[in-house]
């Protein structure tokens, strides 16, 4: 009972409804079975990790270095960040 507990407490807790676009640079990038994994640095040097794939439907080509826009849909509170896209793309 108290495993479910903290599970329900977790979910709750460990992730932040966003709706916003903000701005990361992309520092390293995971080729995984069904996307890659990219991780980005924000402008307080802040890092996070976001997936993109074809079946998320949030796919775009990018490289390391590359300034991207993400359209955020929600945040998990891991170590380093989860963001959950709604939309990605390439910026100048």
């Amino acid at each position: 009972m108290k495993v479910i507990i903290a599970i329900i407490a977790f979910t709750l807790l460990g992730c932040n409804a966003v709706k916003e676009s903000s701005n990361y640079t992309i520092t390293k990038i995971e080729q995984g079975k069904d996307g890659q994994t990219l991780y980005l640095k924000d402008g307080q040097n802040k890092i996070f990790t976001t997936v993109i794939s074809i079946p998320n439907g949030n796919f775009i080509k990018v490289e390391e270095g590359d300034k991207i826009q993400i359209e955020t849909k929600e945040i998990l509170e891991t170590e380093p960040p989860i963001i959950i896209s709604k939309s990605i793309k390439v910026i100048d």
